[in-house]
């Protein structure tokens, strides 16, 4: 533990309107804070103004608590090109974002100089950085969180809405997303307790392979909160981490679900996912594809971001493509 001497959607972002970077808000909470996340203990010598976040899923948190960075860490396959420029090509929340934040580079290796040169106060990434966790650390007080699993948002919103001093705004927050989650759901009554088979693919050499979701995954565990029941074949596998089961498109049949989600991963899109499944003749097999009930989804929405913005957009986007408005 290294310790520092004391010197969602339109209708969230309306609720809790953003802070301009540099300008926080009050402090509700006394400082110094000591704040537990993935790497250890961090504690926080005085309320955050200047905030660096490692990533679109650190972002999410932080916007929905109403603070803009000074600095953005983008995923290195993104292929952002504007290093130490303002950042303009944050996919789905950049609308969101107001203060122009510098591009800091790879978001599990940033650019250690250029992030020092922002003087940040704090630093916020997921625990995939862990490496880069000690430099990070000698710049600025860094919380790292895990975020890819169903329930990991609302365990760590909290914790930095203290470290923030914005303890009133979590809870704000997390009520919001549960009553986004309630109607959803309400307004998916006709889908409730349809079997969804939920899988990444990549295209290219991979595009006869799937990767199944299952209900610890934050996307399999949206779906899940909405109402839908998982199709899962058999035990995970561990080696796939977030995955749950990798099958062949031949596998699939075996399944049979009523519904299918594709979430198009790595550098594939939805249109191509769409057109490769519509190529295959065995996946038009699947009594979902029969029905016309097989749907196409960017990673980047529905698998990286994986905040309280991205359960709205998510929802919201689930509820556009079936129809449930």
């Amino acid at each position: 533990m290294r310790r520092f001497a004391p010197a969602l959607a339109l209708t969230l972002c309306a609720l809790l309107p953003a802070a301009s970077a540099g300008n926080a808000a009050p402090a509700r909470a006394s400082f110094p804070v000591t704040v537990t996340h993935a790497l250890g203990q961090t504690t926080i010598p005085a309320q955050p103004t200047r905030v660096v976040v490692l990533g679109p899923h650190a972002l999410d948190l932080l916007l929905s608590l109403g603070v803009q960075p000074v600095g953005y860490g983008e995923a290195a396959q993104l292929g952002v090109k504007e290093f130490g420029s303002p950042i303009r090509q944050i996919k789905y929340l950049g609308s969101r974002v107001t203060s122009a934040p510098l591009y800091v580079g790879d978001r599990f290796k940033p650019n250690l100089e250029l992030l020092a040169s922002l003087k940040p106060d704090l630093i916020v990434g997921e625990d995939f950085a862990s490496a880069a966790y000690p430099a990070l650390n000698r710049v600025a007080p860094t919380l790292l969180f895990t975020g890819t699993h169903s329930g990991d948002w609302q365990k760590s919103l909290p914790v930095l809405a203290r470290a923030l001093g914005r303890e009133d705004r979590a809870a704000a927050v997390l009520a919001r997303s549960r009553a986004v989650t309630d109607e959803a759901r309400a307004a998916l009554t006709p889908w409730q307790g349809q079997r969804a088979l939920v899988v990444w693919n990549s295209g290219g050499a991979n595009r006869d392979l799937y990767t199944v979701l299952g209900p610890k995954d934050w996307t399999g565990g949206l779906l899940q909160d909405l109402g839908f029941r998982l199709v899962l074949p058999g035990s995970p596998d561990p080696t796939l981490a977030e995955g749950y089961r990798a099958l062949s498109v031949e596998a699939l049949g075996a399944l049979d679900p009523d519904v299918v989600f594709v979430v198009a991963s790595g550098t594939n899109t939805p249109a191509r996912a769409a057109s490769d499944w519509k190529a295959s003749a065995l996946a038009q097999r699947l009594r979902a594809s029969r029905a016309g009930r097989v749907y196409f989804m960017p990673i980047q929405l529905v698998g990286r971001i994986r905040g309280p913005i991205a359960t709205e957009l998510t929802t919201r986007e689930i509820r556009r493509q079936l129809g449930a408005r």
